[in-house]
């Protein structure tokens, strides 16, 4: 998909940003039809200089590109994306202007781990995958450290492991999400903005509680996956925290987020959004950890975040020229 730099050069979106090139003839069973069934994401520190950062992006594109026709029926895409400081160096400063370190919000509730490069597959296949992350380790080699890799996969129905539906608030239709992931104009045309936060779930202590009290904290009936009424709901709920409006329009953002974890050990959910404006991503932070009204998100009783970082991905054609 082709967006225009204000100087008229065309931008090509990185494929794993919009979720549309994940369609499958079986997509009819799924809400939206507009998720992979799995993806891996991994955090790194730059350890090796920019040239040889710039020099593997280009080289971890073209071996995409070469998956990607190995593999049609996967619909696979993926994602090169910077920290802040990183990103400076190697644009020379120029664009991203909203990026910023990720910093705590809700007095530590959320932890910073902010880290220098995001690569981001997903796919309808974990074993192509896990073959592009193979890639990705070969591409990038010494230059990076790994400091975080997660595999997430697509649960029954959408459902989170918390058993509620996940990303029902997402834009529906691939111009409306076009429209809210990707950035327009300018030098920054066919970039996107991202957000990831892993959470670590206590089932458990969820399952203590009452499925009434559970669709209270939610904002949403667990089985049928209707909203509850905004004057039936607390102002503590999931929904009434993220549900945000500024001048009568919604702050919305593209989830890409997925289920992770061991049966027996540590579960949850790698949340991962993609915005236009930084700006989207950061008021629902502040909403749903407190830092706007003292109300923080009632889903904090069964669940934490133990990770967070901001990003910017480029577009492809200017991953290619960093």
């Amino acid at each position: 998909m082709a967006f225009s730099f204000s100087g008229g050069i065309m931008s090509q979106v990185q494929s794993g940003i919009l979720p549309e090139h994940c369609r499958a003839a079986s997509a009819a069973i799924w809400i939206e039809a507009n998720h992979c069934r799995a993806a891996i994401w991994i955090e790194a520190n730059v350890k090796g200089d920019l040239d040889a950062l710039r020099a593997a992006s280009r080289t971890f594109a073209d071996k995409l590109a070469t998956f990607e026709v190995k593999f049609p029926d996967a619909h696979l895409g993926a994602v090169v994306a910077f920290g802040n400081n990183t990103w400076r160096a190697l644009s020379g400063g120029v664009g991203a202007e909203e990026l910023k370190d990720f910093i705590p919000y809700g007095k530590g509730l959320a932890p910073a781990t902010q880290y220098d490069v995001l690569i981001h597959i997903l796919s309808l296949r974990h074993d192509v995958n896990f073959s592009v992350a193979q890639a990705a380790m070969e591409a990038f080699g010494d230059c990076i450290d790994v400091k975080e890799e997660v595999h997430g996969f697509r649960w029954v129905e959408e459902r989170d492991l918390s058993g509620f539906v996940d990303g029902t608030e997402n834009p529906a239709g691939e111009e409306t999400r076009r429209e809210v992931a990707v950035i327009k104009d300018g030098v920054d045309a066919g970039g996107s903005y991202v957000f990831v936060q892993r959470w670590e779930h206590n089932l458990k202590q969820l399952n203590r509680m009452s499925i009434h009290d559970q669709e209270m904290m939610i904002g949403r009936t667990k089985e049928a996956n209707e909203e509850i009424d905004g004057d039936a709901r607390p102002a503590t709920s999931h929904l009434s925290r993220v549900d945000l409006k500024e001048d009568g329009k919604g702050l919305k953002i593209v989830r890409q987020s997925l289920p992770y974890g061991t049966a027996s050990g540590t579960h949850g959910l790698y949340f991962c959004a993609y915005c236009a404006r930084l700006h989207n991503i950061e008021q629902q932070l502040l909403s749903m950890f407190g830092d706007t009204d003292g109300k923080r998100d009632a889903m904090l009783r069964f669940t934490k975040p133990v990770t967070g970082g901001y990003y910017f991905a480029p577009s492809l054609d200017r991953l290619l020229a960093l």
